[in-house]
């Protein structure tokens, strides 16, 4: 046991033959029972057992296997030793990771935007052939109603073209069962359908879908080639017999002979004149129409005498349009649309109107009285406001210029107009279209409007008989606003578009409310006659100042003042209506409406802009002004009181600072010599002023 702790380096040494061990004895023999039994001593390590070999002499510079500068693994005989010894294997040493002194890196990486796990992220597929084959699915059905909406409606236009009944066609109640149809599938697909389907009805109740009117015209597109009447030759004598060659006499008109002789006082024969009438609206040249209404236009005295309400409607025959009649037919109206209703060739309808508005000043007034008529009856036509909107206006204003030269003709012509349109007309819309139709660019033409529309809203025939302005006040167009007809419940059944037609005729009666001002100045002057009559009767003395007249500027401010208040309540009660009512599409109209009358009195009726509202006004009856000033006096006192209080504290403060002084009084400081006596008496006047 003892060579067993001994030097490792005493191994190394030669050995004599007495340190010799037989070769044949085990090497698990050298060592006791009781050695293998105990543990493993740890700090002593196991030794190597000898091998038999010859003595050999090492030299000092030799170099030894299994040293530790050798290359080979020294530790290589011991495994033999451990598993004959049966040692178990130690675990192995733990070995430092070469990257622990490195940065570490974070555990967490992030990967795009960070969403909130509160919210509701949409599931996405990545690889799942479900849901590809889904989206797929759902692809090719959008595709499929894309087609058949397509097809419906090449069909729907085909069948327009192709037959007569397109009324029928183009029911909406197949577009809206189309529609319901058209999504088929899973009941997300039927639910897009319904929705479709509501949105066609939405756009069927949109107000410029549905609105009425009347067709002048009929459907029927008339001939292109009308049948021309013969030209007169036996009338063609004298000076006009440059005429009777159908060869020459279209050069003749083009080169303006006719013209020529006119204006040399030449009378145009009856015939020719009323076959140049014809050939007006039927004419293709554009030239021989400007020409032959020159000369219609230079004729007065055959205007005047052969043109009529009957030769007018005979014009429009050819035209397509209705017969005449001496009476006052009831004028139905529709919501239907014929788009190739408008498409049709119209230029000869303007060449009509140019015409009329041309000769208007030489008809006589029953006959410019029917073309008035005519005029309001073919406004409610559509094709008035998308064609010849221009040419019906220019046609209106000439002829009620030519009306309005006499107050008396004046006032006939619109008792016969309004007459006309009140029985002719029920429809309350239809009304409102023939009354907008007319212009607002003279003075005649608003009031003509005026008086249809006062007549319509206040439903009184004979109230377009006399200006309109002696028979309105304040207070009617007041209770109007409280009746029924402007009480807007949001019942189902209330006609809106009557609200807004109402709203529109009410625009127009009031205009610019100068019968308010009259109203408001008949009024001052009843009172100042009645304080003049108070005056005149005996009694007591009153004193001069007393009896001085008003001042006109002070009872000016006063009416203005008055007039703004009247405009004030009724813009309120507007807003009140307009409020009231439900935001919804249908709705859209009238509430512009209203919304457009309140601004109209607001800032285009009153005398002044509207005072801006502040949360800290003073809430008066007489207005923020009124109170403010009534509560002048006060502050006056107020300021008054803290001035004087301020002055006595200042003056108590130089009093106590004289006694403490002594005779250091006779050094004043700068502000002694600002504060004097005569300055002060001077603020405190201004104060008390």
């Amino acid at each position: 046991m003892g060579s067993r702790n001994g030097d490792i380096r005493g191994f190394f040494k030669p050995k004599g033959p007495s340190s010799s061990q037989p070769q044949s004895q085990p090497a698990s023999s050298l060592l006791s029972t009781s050695e293998l039994s105990s543990p493993p001593d740890i700090s002593s390590p196991p030794r190597t057992p000898f091998k038999s070999s010859a003595s050999r002499s090492f030299s000092r510079d030799a170099e030894i296997k299994g040293s530790d500068e050798s290359d080979d693994d020294s530790d290589d005989s011991l495994g033999s030793i451990t598993d004959a010894l049966g040692y178990r294997a130690r675990p192995a040493a733990h070995q430092r990771d070469p990257s622990v002194l490195s940065t570490p890196q974070a555990k967490r990486i992030a990967s795009g935007v960070h969403r909130s796990p509160l919210t509701l992220q949409p599931k996405r597929h990545k690889f799942d052939l479900k849901a590809l084959i889904s989206h797929s699915r759902e692809i090719e059905r959008t595709e499929e109603s894309a087609r058949q909406a397509d097809a419906l409606i090449a069909q729907a236009a085909h069948k327009s073209d192709n037959s007569e009944d397109s009324d029928a066609e183009n029911d909406p109640r197949r577009l809206e069962e189309a529609a319901r149809h058209l999504f088929v599938g899973t009941d997300e697909e039927e639910g897009k359908g319904d929705k479709l389907r509501r949105a066609f009805k939405r756009s069927k109740n949109d107000g410029t879908s549905s609105r009425k009117h009347c067709y002048f015209f009929t459907q029927e597109e008339p001939p292109s080639k009308a049948i021309k009447n013969a030209f007169p030759r036996k009338k063609a004598v004298g000076c006009w017999k440059c005429l009777s060659k159908s060869d020459a006499r279209p050069r003749t008109f083009t080169m303006g002979l006719p013209h020529v002789l006119l204006t040399q006082r030449e009378t145009l024969p009856d015939e020719i004149f009323l076959w140049i009438l014809d050939e007006i609206c039927t004419e293709q040249n554009a030239e021989l129409q400007r020409q032959y209404i020159n000369l219609a236009e230079i004729c007065k005295d055959n205007t005047n005498r052969l043109v009529d309400d009957m030769r007018l409607y005979a014009w429009l025959e050819g035209l397509g349009g209705p017969e005449y009649d001496r009476g006052h037919i009831k004028l139905r109206s529709t919501t239907e649309v014929r788009h190739e209703y408008l498409e049709r060739n119209w230029s000869p309808l303007v060449t009509f109107l140019q015409l009329l508005s041309r000769i208007a000043p030489n008809l006589q007034p029953p006959a410019a009285i029917s073309a008035v008529q005519l005029l309001l009856r073919m406004s409610m036509d559509p094709v008035v406001a998308v064609v010849v909107r221009e040419q019906h206006m220019c046609a209106l204003a000439a002829l009620v210029s030519s009306l309005a030269k006499s107050r008396s003709r004046w006032n006939r012509a619109c008792e016969a107009i309004c007459s006309y349109v009140y029985e002719s007309i029920d429809d309350l819309e239809l009304k409102v279209t023939c009354i907008i139709s007319i212009p607002s660019s003279s003075l005649s033409l608003v009031d003509l409007r005026r008086r249809l529309a006062a007549e319509s809203l206040f439903n009184r025939p004979g109230l377009g008989r006399k200006p309109i302005d002696s028979r309105l006040s304040f207070e009617k167009i007041r209770d109007r606003l409280d009746t029924d007809d402007f009480r807007s419940t949001n019942r189902p059944n209330f006609d809106y578009e009557r609200l807004r037609a109402l709203t529109t005729l009410l625009d127009i009666v009031i205009d610019r409310a100068e019968f308010m001002r009259a109203g408001i100045r008949r009024a001052n002057g009843s009172a100042q006659a009645a304080t003049t009559t108070s005056s005149s009767n005996p009694g007591p003395t009153i004193p001069a100042a007393q009896t001085r007249p008003p001042n006109p500027c002070s009872s000016e401010a006063d009416a203005d003042r008055q007039f703004d208040a009247q405009i004030d309540v009724l813009a309120t009660r507007v807003k009140v209506i307009h409020d009231k009512i439900r935001d919804k599409a249908s709705r859209k109209n009238v509430k512009l409406s209203l919304l457009g009358l309140e601004k109209r009195l607001l800032h285009a009726v009153r005398t002044r802009p509207p005072p801006r509202r502040e949360i800290f006004a003073f809430n008066d009856e007489n207005g923020p002004s009124a109170a403010a000033e009534a509560n002048v006096p006060k502050q006056r006192d107020f300021m008054r009181q803290w001035a004087q209080k301020k002055r006595a504290e200042k003056q108590q403060e130089e009093h106590d600072h004289d006694d403490e002084g002594g005779d250091d009084d006779d050094v004043m400081e700068p502000i002694d010599i600002m504060a004097t006596q005569p300055r002060r008496t001077r603020r405190d006047i201004q104060v008390a002023a």
